[in-house]
């Protein structure tokens, strides 16, 4: 099978085909992934997030109610706050991600090419997935200047 591909880290790479894009561990291409091959269960970090929310909230709940005005006076509390919001993102990323290894083409919504001033570029694809809901699957990518050629030449990007 003739794919193009590009590295997104040290050990993985994106294979891009007429009418599929999915993420194996090798430049051959022995198989094609299935579309939803990795479960959409609750990983570790999830796990912890979740947890880490819970614990904020209730600790702030149960603060300003008992407190009142006086909750923000003491700066610890405004750590807590900003730490809330941080976990509430992460949470919400989490259930819009997916983790899925092949988006088949003709579910692709749209794609977003994201150039960080401090991190790796990324390739953003919104597809539809099961149930109809839209999924978002990030892809990091490790050289930008290996990745752009093969995504404007295979139609991905316009």
């Amino acid at each position: 099978m003739q794919t193009k591909y590009f590295r997104i880290n040290k050990k993985e790479y994106c294979h891009i085909t007429d009418d599929t894009i999915f993420i194996i561990n090798s430049k051959e291409v022995a198989r094609i992934p299935a579309e939803f091959e990795l479960g959409e269960g609750w990983g570790i970090a999830s796990v912890l997030n979740y947890i880490l929310f819970a614990f904020l909230f209730v600790y702030t709940a149960a603060s300003t109610s008992y407190y009142g005005l006086q909750f923000f006076k003491n700066p610890i509390n405004y750590g807590a706050i900003f730490l809330l919001l941080i976990s509430f993102i992460r949470i919400k990323n989490g259930v819009m991600s997916s983790r899925t290894p092949t988006i088949p083409r003709n579910k692709i919504k749209s794609v977003y090419f994201k150039t960080p001033r401090f991190s790796y570029p990324r390739l953003v694809i919104y597809f539809n997935g099961p149930e109809g809901k839209v999924l978002r699957k990030t892809i990091p990518i490790l050289y930008k200047q290996e990745a752009l050629p093969i995504l404007k030449e295979t139609g991905v990007l316009v």
